[in-house]
């Protein structure tokens, strides 16, 4: 088998980490309002350590001269869009009815960036095969590490903002699909999609910072803060194993 064949293959079985976390919202019915603060707080935690350890110096690495002003632009088009032209829904209270508790414009903003990151992920998967079998396998076995959280936490945040609970797990399915893509578009995306890495990092930056984590911290103190924590330290744990696959 050739590499890019092996890298598009592999890139597939990755994706297929995404698919399983997200399958988790399958699981049950009906989700408890304290399980969903829960899963949104290791969500906005895992989503910021995406966003400042893999796609901040990515962004400066890829597009050095426009990286950082791009990265301010992603965070202030989603500020705009969600106080201006959005409505945001908050945990607390009933008055907005059913399960939002999330504006779809912070779940599509969130699915948006995940959906870039996860495109490059395909990428290094890709790479990594074009080097070798042997350094495409180890950057595999990382990258599922931080697929399956992944996977969950986009599921998660579309959950909350209303969505049903299987198009909150077609979230997921479309990560995994973008694995995949980024693996067949290794090369033909070109140098426009780098300019794509810091704007949505200023998206995740965000949603993870200015949506999820103050929405999930009201009111609450050692769980909530815990599950934000632990999103921060899978993210962490699976780069420093991505980082030693690749060096």
């Amino acid at each position: 088998m050739s590499a890019p064949a092996a890298g598009v293959l592999f890139a597939g079985a990755a994706a297929l980490a995404n698919v399983a976390g997200g399958g988790l919202v399958l699981l049950r019915r009906n989700w408890s309002h304290r399980w969903l603060k829960a899963t949104l707080a290791f969500g906005g935690g895992f989503m910021l350590a995406a966003a400042v350890l893999g796609m901040v110096p990515e962004s400066l690495e890829r597009v050095p001269r426009w990286g950082a002003e791009l990265i301010l632009v992603g965070y202030v088009i989603i500020h705009f869009l969600e106080h201006v032209v959005g409505v945001h829904y908050h945990f607390a209270g009933d008055e907005h009815g059913g399960r939002q508790v999330l504006s779809t414009t912070v779940s599509g903003a969130a699915l948006f960036a995940m959906l870039v990151h996860t495109f490059f992920d395909g990428v290094a998967i890709g790479s990594a095969f074009l080097v070798g079998s042997d350094l495409g396998v180890m950057v595999l076995a990382a990258m599922i590490l931080h697929k399956l959280p992944a996977g969950f936490a986009v599921s998660a945040v579309v959950l909350a903002a209303g969505a049903t609970r299987v198009r909150a797990f077609g979230a997921a399915v479309l990560l995994g699909a973008g694995t995949v893509v980024g693996s067949i578009a290794l090369s033909a995306a070109g140098s426009l999609a780098d300019y794509a890495v810091p704007i949505s990092a200023g998206t995740l930056i965000h949603v993870a910072a200015s949506d999820l984590i103050p929405e999930v911290n009201e009111g609450e103190r050692w769980p909530i803060t815990a599950m934000v924590i632990g999103g921060c330290l899978v993210f962490l744990v699976a780069k420093v194993l991505m980082g030693n696959a690749l060096h």
